[in-house]
């Protein structure tokens, strides 16, 4: 009887630990959206919107539904400078349609980061980097595969050096993707920001992306943010197990 007791007792201790781990997806998320001070006010939106129609595109939704677990969890983040960082949408577990049109709603109504405003928003594309990986730590699920993928229309330009982040979450088992914005309507005078020597696209493949598979996609204009962002997570979901 004390045996089986003891069996017992060890039993709801595993399940209470695993619980408090919590239950398995194929993927956590981490989408950054730049919102530093080269986006306008319709760049903005452009951005939520083409997010929120990914999210909820029968192919994708279709793609995540035959993983291994069926779902992966997703973070939404807006961010520009070392102490801007607001997370529009917390971790949403997707697996169905309806669970993608309840993350696309989400993130189509999320309140404006508090700061967005503010007349300077630098971009450091290192401290969002550093800010998703904390969020890893925290999130409600887990995931063997941890993904940060990052919209951009410049380079990082405050903050720590992001080649060196960028190596820190690959050495942690986390993949860094890019959307490079290019031609953006509200570049810095001297163009070095958002038009950097050789072209955004190098930039991001040399500083930014990591880990296995990782990619760059460019857009041209946030006309077409929509559509990349969606073919972007096409390309993220198919490395799903």
């Amino acid at each position: 009887m004390l045996r089986n007791g003891l069996i017992g007792g060890f039993a709801l201790l595993l399940q209470a630990a695993t619980a408090a781990r919590g239950q398995p997806v194929d993927m956590l998320l981490c989408l950054a959206a730049d919102v530093s001070e080269s986006v306008t006010a319709g760049e903005y939106e452009l951005q939520r919107r083409g997010h929120a129609a990914a999210i909820e595109d029968p192919e994708v939704v279709s793609i995540i539904a035959a993983g291994l677990h069926g779902r992966i969890a997703v973070l939404y983040v807006e961010w520009a400078d070392q102490l801007q960082q607001h997370a529009g949408m917390d971790w949403q577990v997707i697996g169905d349609l309806a669970s993608a049109r309840a993350a696309a709603d989400s993130i189509r109504h999320a309140a404006s980061p508090p700061w967005i405003d503010m007349t300077v928003r630098n971009t450091s594309t290192s401290q969002v980097v550093e800010y998703c990986l904390r969020r890893f730590q925290s999130a409600p699920v887990t995931a063997r595969r941890m993904v940060i993928d990052i919209s951009s229309d410049g380079t990082s330009n405050v903050g720590a050096r992001i080649d060196i982040i960028r190596d820190l979450a690959v050495s942690r088992g986390v993949v860094i993707n890019a959307l490079a914005i290019e031609d953006s309507l509200s570049p810095f005078p001297d163009g070095t920001h958002t038009r950097p020597a050789g072209g955004l696209v190098s930039y991001f493949r040399a500083n930014v992306v990591g880990g296995p598979g990782s990619f760059v996609q460019a857009a041209k204009g946030y006309d077409s943010f929509g559509e990349m962002i969606r073919r972007k997570f096409i390309l993220e979901m198919a490395s799903l197990p």
